[in-house]
């Protein structure tokens, strides 16, 4: 074979190389939009539910210290000798009321609290796939700049690393 012979064939060779490399970056920048969007999703989810543990937390406080207001009323009407008992009594069972309303308003606070963290931990896991996922797209780009399969070939470690990040941020944690 001659030399012009071998650079036709490596010419001919070159674009179905190319056309494969090109095809992996098309697949790659969709699994890139996928990762992306959900990871988008899940720090809007968690936005949302900081907003409402916040909410939460400040109900709990306002039961919390109309409990002790009540509880401080009964103090006073105790005060007030035999006629204010009854008063008292009643007082004291408000701020009760108040009080065990408080408590469960703390405990939904702080289950919001875990959902707000589990989606914390969800959307990192996805911000990292989408980070590898990029990667793989430069080596896929590398690969057709420098004609080197080399960088191709990696791109798919890459791509297999983000996709185990965004496997784990589909999972509930």
């Amino acid at each position: 074979m001659e030399s012009d012979e071998l650079w036709e064939t490596a010419e001919h060779a070159r674009p179905a190389v190319q056309r494969s490399v090109g095809v992996t970056m098309a697949l790659f920048a969709a699994c890139l939009a996928v990762v992306t969007l959900m990871g988008h999703r899940l720090h809007t989810e968690e936005v949302v539910l900081q907003t409402q543990t916040a909410d939460g937390w400040a109900y709990y406080q306002a039961k919390n210290t109309r409990s002790q207001m009540y509880a401080a009323d009964g103090k006073l009407a105790e005060l007030q000798g035999a006629q204010g008992t009854t008063l008292a009594a009643a007082w004291v069972e408000k701020a009760n009321q108040e009080q065990k309303q408080a408590e469960d308003i703390r405990h939904s606070t702080e289950e919001l609290v875990r959902e707000t963290q589990s989606a914390a931990r969800r959307a990192t896991m996805f911000d990292a796939a989408e980070v590898f996922v990029e990667i793989a797209i430069v080596l896929c780009s590398v690969s057709l700049l420098t004609s080197a399969s080399v960088f191709w070939r990696v791109s798919f470690v890459s791509t297999g690393v983000g996709l185990i990040f965004a496997a784990l941020g589909f999972l509930k944690h």
